[in-house]
């Protein structure tokens, strides 16, 4: 598998509040429809050094691959739910693919 993470900014005027409620809520709605996810987590940043390269928070999704992902994403309807959504609630993002190597896991398994 693959992960795709994606560092996230609120949009300008929003309270970190009404950020996060949109990004697990009606956004994760549209997120889950994805053809092929495998997981998908939300982390609302708490700390972030230096504090004025802050990103609000840190998304991650699971895919067989970078193609599968990226196959996921162009698809209709949801890439155009995407494109509109992300305009309501996001001022910035990026995003990268990573292959995970855990060498301590949690205690929770996570």
């Amino acid at each position: 598998m693959i992960k795709r993470i994606s560092f996230l900014r609120r949009k300008q005027g929003m309270t970190p509040e009404a950020f996060y409620a949109h990004w697990t809520g009606p956004h994760a709605d549209i997120v889950r429809q994805l053809p092929g996810l495998r997981g998908l987590r939300f982390g609302r940043v708490k700390s972030w050094t230096p504090e004025e390269a802050a990103w609000d928070g840190v998304g991650e999704v699971w895919f067989d691959s970078i193609e599968a992902a990226h196959e996921a994403f162009a698809t209709e309807p949801y890439l155009s739910m995407l494109v509109a959504d992300r305009k309501l609630f996001i001022g910035e993002a990026q995003s990268c693919f990573v292959g995970e190597q855990t060498v301590v896991a949690p205690p929770d398994g996570r």
